[in-house]
């Protein structure tokens, strides 16, 4: 039917719309039958950044609602005005629109089962069932409208069989899966919410699914594993079904790159291979703050990772609830403090209320970088998860504080590594969402989420204190690690234009901070200064092989202890 337009003539309209050059450019490849996917590869962009311009032309030509219906519906809007306009009939034209959209609905309707008895725990409205089980309430749900649209059309417009939520501890993850179901509920025959934090067998979890699922208050359940996957598919081709796990991240392995699942539930990564590749009309959505392994290999038009953005319009509404205003450039400072943790603003907006009687300025004055006890067993959770190698990295992106290149951090390792280990860490940071990557036009540059810079720094001047306290007491550079690998100094912040004079490296400084706390309880600074200077003088004969970046980071401390 597009074929029969001239390419003019939806030119002319698009730009009477206001619809802009990329967006026209990516409309018509879509009218021309290319998927998401496929616009994506040609235009050299992203399938989200496909959606959003697809989006918006629906937007400026009044279609809205759900479903794949609403490229059709364009299709039909372009063809009948050309038409119109070619045979001045328009009142026959829109009967026989009408009549053409109408099947779309009926097609959709034959696939609803008749009304079924649930099982008990299930909710049933009409011949439509949810089962929420440990659900979160979401009463109170604030903003991700952009996310909230990209999930609709990735689940229902392109029919995606997996979609991955991926994102850090905090970040509003899981209120998010459960209100898209809740917005989408009435487009699926049956809707289930499960988490996987008590890591269920997969067994027990697809036991769970087949009875849920079932029609009948007794299913006929295979006992095997591969009977139930079988039966669960069939299901799935049957009915159209949404099914939400969250904390999938629960079943997988720590202390090694991320994705790889503990032996115990090596299984879940067939299951969900075949979930992803088989023919069904339902959709899985996956809830974790780790990628599995095989995703990454599964990406394609069926399967997709959205990572929810920067989430600023809900972190104002945490705050409002609790009485908290900030002037513009008291929330510019809390973003740069706290990112798009809806978790941290959560503890902050409870502790400026109480503490500092709703005064925001005051609350920032006080605390550089304030981690409630929650928050950072959280993060120390996710770091406990990492291979001593991605440890590495993040110390060494903490050390830096502001972005850096791939080709710079290499250079700043003590230890070598190899450009395919290197990508290999930094996918696998990716994928346990704790770095950010920002691109220009010559390069793409690498860093941590403000919450996690603060722990890992926080970290490091931990580590290197203890570090030094053994040297002093044994006198043997074997009790070194982080001040041997690691030179805390060597990002300074740039001097302002007209001052020459550079600032502390921040990082030392706050050890010295830490060790004169610690000497002020049992006495003799001078005299842990003496010792460190005897300690670095037998350093200084000694070459980089022998000492890495030790020498060169006690001389530092001592500078800043002598000032």
């Amino acid at each position: 039917m597009t074929n029969q337009i001239p390419p003019e003539f939806l030119t002319g309209v698009a730009k009477e719309r206001g619809v802009s050059d990329a967006e026209l450019e990516t409309v018509m490849m879509a009218l021309g039958g290319n998927s998401t996917a496929a616009i994506a590869t040609i235009l050299g962009i992203s399938n989200i950044a496909v959606r959003k311009r697809l989006g918006e032309v629906y937007r400026k030509f009044s279609i809205y609602g759900r479903g794949p219906g609403k490229l059709a519906e364009l299709r039909h809007q372009l063809f009948y005005q050309y038409q119109a306009q070619e045979t001045e009939a328009p009142a026959p034209t829109k009967t026989k629109a009408k009549a053409k959209a109408e099947p779309a609905k009926t097609s959709r309707k034959k696939t609803e089962p008749a009304a079924a008895e649930p099982a008990t725990e299930v909710v049933s409205t009409g011949n439509r069932s949810q089962d929420w089980g440990e659900s979160p309430d979401v009463s109170q749900f604030y903003g991700r409208t952009e996310e909230l649209k990209i999930l609709e059309e990735l689940i229902i417009d392109e029919s995606s069989r997996l979609v991955t939520l991926l994102g850090m501890t905090g970040i509003g993850k899981t209120v998010l899966s459960v209100q898209i179901a809740k917005q989408l509920e009435s487009e699926f025959e049956f809707v289930v919410w499960r988490s996987l934090s008590a890591t269920p067998k997969l067994e027990d979890l697809l036991g769970n699914l087949l009875q849920t699922l079932s029609t009948q208050k007794k299913p006929d359940i295979p006992d095997d594993l591969s009977g139930r996957i079988l039966r669960l598919l069939d299901l799935l081709k049957k009915n159209r079904c949404l099914i939400i796990l969250d904390d999938i991240d629960a079943l997988l392995k720590g202390d090694e790159l991320a994705g790889n699942y503990r032996p115990e539930f090596e299984n879940y990564r067939d299951f969900i291979k075949r979930i992803a590749e088989t023919r069904h009309q339902s959709c899985f959505v996956l809830v974790t703050t780790e990628e599995p392994a095989e995703i990454a290999l599964l990406h394609g038009e069926k399967v997709q990772t959205l990572q929810p953005m920067d989430s600023h319009e809900i972190a104002r509404e945490i705050l409002a609830d609790k009485g908290v205003a900030p002037t513009d450039k008291e929330w510019l400072e809390l973003v740069k403090r706290y990112g798009d943790n809806l978790l941290a603003y959560k503890v902050v907006a409870t502790t400026i209320k109480e503490f500092f009687n709703g005064n925001t300025a005051t609350f920032l004055k006080a605390t550089e970088l304030f981690i409630e006890d929650t928050l950072n067993q959280l993060l120390a959770q996710h770091f406990g998860r990492l291979s001593p190698s991605e440890e590495e990295i993040l110390y060494w992106l903490a050390i830096a504080k502001s972005p850096v290149t791939l080709s710079r951090l290499r250079e700043d390792m003590l230890l070598p590594v190899s450009l395919s280990d290197m990508l290999k860490n930094l996918d696998s940071l990716d994928r346990r969402a704790l770095i950010e990557k920002q691109e220009t036009a010559s390069d793409i540059f690498f860093t941590l989420q403000p919450l996690m810079m603060k722990f890992v720094t926080t970290k490091l001047v931990e580590n290197a204190c203890e570090e030094i306290k053994q040297l002093v007491k044994t006198q043997k550079l074997s009790s070194l690690r982080i001040l041997i690998q690691h030179n805390l100094g060597a990002v300074q912040t740039p001097a302002k234009k007209g001052k020459s004079a550079p600032q502390k490296p921040q990082m030392v400084q706050q050890i010295k901070n830490q060790l004169q706390l610690f000497v002020m309880r049992s006495g003799g600074y001078d005299e842990l200064i003496a010792q460190l200077e005897a300690i670095a003088g037998k350093l200084e004969d000694k070459t980089q092989r022998d000492v890495g970046y030790a020498s060169t980071n006690l001389r530092n401390l001592l500078a800043i202890m002598a000032g």
